[in-house]
């Protein structure tokens, strides 16, 4: 009886064990999964960039940012952004984030993946000195990983 009883404890634990395994919660694939990655390039400054997509729950999010940019000779700032939740939920294959700074001085970074090159192009705006002096630029990025 005892042996009996011992068989099914462990067997009804078995099943548990798998009935929770097969029930845990599978991260939903996104639209775009070619876009996951680290994404680096250069600007028009030919300056690197680096911008970072990941899969949160099915959606996908800016992670990272670091890009640099030179206002003239010897002036080079940096802004790098990072946050494993997100700094911004993408729109399609679109986003824009604002970086840095306060109205009407604010670094911002804007791009778009082209799905049939698989590029990540787009433009910034970041500002420098005192008074803030704004320097634009374009950039290209590609998939690294």
């Amino acid at each position: 009886m005892k042996k009996a009883l011992f068989i099914l404890l462990i067997t009804t634990l078995a099943l548990a064990g798998t009935a929770i395994i097969s029930c845990k919660k599978k991260a939903k694939d996104p639209s775009y999964p070619q876009l996951v990655g680290a994404w680096k390039g250069q600007t028009s400054q030919n300056i690197p960039i680096e911008v970072d997509i990941a899969n949160n729950d099915g959606d996908l999010y800016v992670t990272y940012v670091n890009l640099k940019y030179s206002a003239g000779p010897g002036d080079t700032s940096s802004i790098t952004k990072y946050s494993s939740s997100g700094l911004y939920q993408m729109s399609g294959t679109t986003f824009y984030i604002f970086l840095d700074g306060n109205a009407p001085h604010q670094s911002t970074i804007a791009g778009v993946y082209h799905l049939d090159t698989l590029k990540l192009v787009g433009n910034f705006v970041g500002y420098s000195g005192n008074p803030p002096v704004a320097t634009s630029g374009t950039y290209t990025a590609i998939k690294s990983k």
